[in-house]
Formats: structure tokens, sequence, C-alpha cells
């Protein structure tokens, strides 16, 4: 990903919040001589450095997965930057966002205990009082179960990226703030409270 260096992520406890807060991830990989993408909910083990996923065994992808760098996009809140609110001549539109790539290698999970592992932890991620690990013994969650294939990557590297108009003055960055605010989307508000976390001060 290009990252000027005023929009790079450099905390790790930050990217670590981005990802689990933004989960639902892109897995990008190569499938018979073409890269292919699949949206997936992602569990981030943190400690150990390695991402979690299952799949439907209907879906090609994970056939060559095994053995191949995989490279996974988190996408956070974005919104359009009108150069009306700069308060500036000659100004063009651009966009604010966040997003993380997280690249590793990918190894599927054959055994039944790491697939069993696997949903546990992902159904508890997503809902932590859920009765749903403790029934997956029975014969409907085993059925269901037979139509999916886990996997995990372990992770070689990630990039995280902030572009939220660093490059600009306070001043106009407090503009934006206040325009992507009044918007009252539900992006724009987001990129405005990421915004407000990093504005620039004199002293920085």
């Amino acid at each position: 990903m290009y990252i000027p260096k005023e929009f790079e992520m450099n905390d790790s406890a930050e990217i670590t919040n981005f990802i689990r807060t933004h989960s639902f991830g892109v897995l990008f990989s190569n499938t018979e001589g073409r890269p292919v993408a699949t949206h997936l909910p992602f569990f981030y083990d943190s400690d150990r450095n390695v991402l979690f996923a299952h799949m439907a065994k209907a879906n090609p992808q994970w056939r060559d997965l095994d053995g191949q760098t995989g490279l996974v996009v988190f996408s956070g809140p974005h919104a359009y930057i009108s150069p009306s609110w700069y308060g500036e001549p000659a100004s063009v539109p651009t966009w604010n966002y966040v997003a993380v790539h997280v690249y590793g290698k990918c190894s599927v999970l054959h055994g039944q205990d790491g697939l069993d592992t696997l949903l546990k932890n992902t159904v508890q991620f997503y809902e932590p009082h859920s009765d749903l690990p403790a029934r997956s013994n029975e014969p409907f969650y085993q059925s269901m179960m037979k139509s999916i294939v886990g996997f995990r990557i372990d992770i070689t590297s990630i990039e995280g990226k902030a572009k939220l108009s660093q490059n600009k003055s306070l001043a106009v960055q407090e503009r934006v703030v206040a325009q992507l605010h009044e918007t009252g989307n539900s992006d724009a508000v987001l990129v405005s409270q990421w915004m407000q976390r990093i504005l620039r001060t004199p002293d920085r």
C-alpha cells in the first residue's frame, strides 16, 4: 500500500484495535493463475500474530491457498472531502479514509480440532454469550461444519494508513472536521472523530 509518511499508522495497539473493530475483511490470493477475493469475518489472535477465518468449501479460493502469501484488507470509515471546505484557493477534492493491510502465509486447517477451536474463538469474539460452542457436537452443527474450510494466516507484515488531512494546516483540518460532522453521514462523522484524535497542534 502506498503510504506517505504523514499518513502512516505506527501505534501497534491502535492497529490491533482497528483490525478487531473492522474485522470483516477481504482476503486476496491467487487461484488457478488469477487474483481472487473473498469477504470474510476474521478472528485476530494478536498474541500469536495470526489471523483465523473460514470460508465455504464450495468456494474454490481455499484449494490453492495453502502456502500462499495472502493479503487481507480491513477497511474503516471513509468520506469525500470537498475543496470548498478548505477555504483556500487552488484546492482539489480528495478522500479521507483509514485502512489496514495484513500480509502473511496461509495454511488450511485440515484437522477437526483446529476447525473446532477456530469456530469457538470466532463465535465468542462476535457473540461472547452465545451457547453455540457448547452445542457444536450436535448433529446439525457437525453437518454444517462439513461444508466449510478453516485457515490461518501467519502474519509477516502489517501496514496501516490513516489519510486524514494531516498534510493540511490546523485551521483547514478543523474546518474539514466541522463540515464532515455537519453532513450527518455515519462514515463522515467517524472520519471526523478520527481526525479530532490526530489534529495537528503547534508542538507536533
